[in-house]
């Protein structure tokens, strides 16, 4: 028969182990727990999707294709015959055959880095749409008044000298280089006459540098006008 003692011992001896294996068991749950977490495969973590760009913050590129198609569609304008007409090079214009003839570099770009020039006679300048010469029959395209901003895009030579320019009259808002240029206070938009109306757009800016629609266009002699450098 257990003493009353001895059983109290026994029941603390039996509480405190309970309370010991309890212990034990959360302490293996804790560890479990802490154990780091399965990797995650980078694929399956959707990435952030990209900003859309907006037309209006896209920079304009001028592309391959117009350089081309203003090159050749200013060779058919201006009446030059080119050894090269892809690259536009060994250009003449004239009659070769009489020795009345012209060398002519051509230069479509009508951006930063474009030929610029402005009319610099005072009764303003007609614009013709082939060199003049020996049987040349040029006509008049437009009359220019003093004043006005021009792109130059092919010079003539007789020799080294330019004596001819091949020009086109661009709207002075769309010559970034204008903004700030004390040249385009000088020159800029002025009065154009005698312009066949074609019925078409007016003239505007198709590509960066590149110019299209009812553009007055065509050759003037060199002495009329004030060439400046590449860019304002």
């Amino acid at each position: 028969m257990d003493m009353p003692g001895l059983s109290s011992r026994r029941f603390r001896v039996g509480r405190v182990a309970l309370v010991l294996g309890l212990l034990l068991a959360l302490g293996a749950c804790a560890a479990g727990d802490s154990s780091p977490p399965a990797a995650v495969s980078p694929a399956a973590v959707a990435a952030p999707a990209a900003a859309p760009v907006s037309a209006a913050t896209a920079a304009p590129t001028s592309t391959p294709a117009a350089a081309s198609d203003g090159l050749a569609a200013l060779i058919g304008a201006s009446g030059v015959s080119c050894s090269n007409a892809s690259a536009g090079t060994g250009c003449t214009s004239g009659d070769v055959d009489s020795g009345d003839f012209y060398d002519v570099e051509l230069s479509p770009d009508c951006g930063d880095q474009g030929l610029f020039a402005g009319v610099a006679e005072a009764k303003g300048v007609e614009m013709l749409d082939a060199v003049p010469g020996s049987g040349s029959k040029a006509t008049t395209t437009a009359k220019l008044s003093k004043g006005q901003l021009l792109c130059v895009q092919g010079i003539g030579r007789a020799g080294q000298n330019p004596l001819l320019y091949y020009v086109v009259a661009i709207p002075a808002n769309t010559v970034g280089l204008c903004k700030g240029s004390a040249l385009c206070d000088t020159y800029g938009d002025r009065p154009i006459s005698g312009m066949k109306d074609t019925g078409g757009e007016a003239c505007h800016v198709a590509a960066p540098g590149h110019y299209a629609g009812n553009c007055a266009q065509g050759w003037v002699s060199a002495d009329t006008l004030e060439v400046f450098s590449s860019g304002l």
